[in-house]
């Protein structure tokens, strides 16, 4: 069997710590032609850039896998001409935001001229700040695909209600641990070291772009209540502000109302993905306080490659990540939130019982499993 799969692969950014994983287990089952991007959107549509300056991501070859990139946002040449010239049986295309929507529409268009069955991998079923645009273009996108991927329940629900695709065309395939940054040996206090932090600090890591439905803000109010209950403790934020120096100055506002300038790390920008293992090496716990959210986290899945204790919201798929019941909070609720941080960093022995469970849930979520999952839908599919 021989799939054509669309998407990003480093440097461009994207959804490349995604397709690097997928396909690269894929290529170990099947034949993959993948294809990519030299230049995915303008620059000033995606805050922080469109390309990796390091490219630091771990790409494990594979027998089956092939990987070019034709795509161009700029030229409607290459989409169609990609499309009719594919070589797979299968085409798999990912799906994540609707500015790529051009170039998705121009490869699905000649998929069905060709009678050439289509698969969709979606990673976001409407955007995080959608309207009206996203969802009509959305809505035209997933008239095309025979079969649907999500990573959780609810984004099949969202498929099912906003969009009436019909469950038996719906499958769930959750994101996988993405084991791809962990290149190299790292030990915590050697990431200490390298972020000038304590050892005897108790670290907590809010990681990735920073969003307004991340909700960094209740992290914050939350983080007075910790800090006046455990000694030492510590907030690293990193990642690019998608609004930028603006957008930031709401939370610096905050920071300094509440008095946290001492008990906060700000690495505001860009993350080189040399430097992801550090922050993860470096925390004791990793919070996603996020106020909505459909799907699955990039940041919360790399927690789980690094066997990181997590306390989540209750939304989307964040429940998933873990197993503590406890750690599990409802969203916004700056209360809860700081009531279960202090209960996991006050207590040695749940810490280490959540690091084991995160460990644990990144053998349930190993790449080749999702990748035999996925290659048993291609079956399906041909089969029909």
């Amino acid at each position: 069997m021989k799939v054509t799969m669309v998407g990003t692969f480093p440097p461009i950014k994207g959804i490349s710590e995604y397709c690097v994983a997928l396909a690269g287990a894929l290529g170990n089952l099947v034949d993959v032609d993948f294809v990519g991007f030299s230049h995915i959107y303008p620059e000033r549509l995606y805050p922080g850039g469109t390309r990796e300056e390091d490219a630091e991501m771990q790409v494990v070859p594979s027998p089956g896998l092939t990987v070019r990139s034709p795509l161009a946002w700029y030229n409607p040449l290459g989409w169609f001409w990609t499309g009719l010239t594919a070589p797979g049986r299968i085409l798999h295309v990912n799906w994540w935001t609707y500015f790529l929507s051009p170039v998705v529409l121009g490869l699905l268009s000649t998929a069905r001229l060709r009678r050439l069955p289509v698969v969709m991998t979606v990673h976001n079923v409407l955007g995080h700040e959608s309207n009206a645009l996203d969802r009509a273009l959305t809505r035209i996108a997933f008239s095309f695909p025979d079969r649907f991927i999500v990573h959780t329940e609810e984004n099949r629900r969202q498929l099912r209600e906003i969009f009436g695709v019909s469950d038996r065309r719906i499958a769930v395939v959750p994101y996988g641990a993405l084991e791809i940054y962990k290149a190299g040996s790292m030990t915590a206090a050697e990431a200490r070291r390298r972020l000038e932090l304590a050892d005897d600090e108790k670290v907590l890591l809010h990681f990735g772009y920073i969003r307004d439905y991340k909700g960094l803000d209740v992290l914050l109010r939350a983080l007075r209540r910790v800090a006046d209950a455990v000694p030492g403790v510590k907030l690293v934020v990193a990642g690019t502000c998608w609004q930028g120096a603006e957008g930031w100055k709401k939370y610096q506002d905050l920071i300094d109302t509440l008095q946290l300038n001492d008990r906060c790390r700000l690495d505001i920008g860009y993350v080189p993905s040399a430097m992801i293992k550090v922050y993860f090496r470096a925390a004791d716990l990793v919070v996603l306080p996020y106020l909505h959210f459909e799907a699955q986290s990039g940041p919360g899945n790399i927690g789980l490659a690094f066997g990181s204790p997590m306390v989540v919201t209750k939304t989307g798929g964040l429940p998933s990540l873990v197993r503590d019941a406890e750690a599990v909070v409802p969203p916004g609720d700056e209360t809860a939130l700081a009531e279960a941080i202090i209960r996991v960093l006050t207590d040695p022995k749940k810490l280490a019982k959540m690091s084991a469970d995160s460990t644990e849930l990144a053998s349930e979520y190993a790449w080749p499993r999702i990748a035999e999952r996925t290659v048993k839908l291609y079956e399906e599919l041909l089969a029909r």
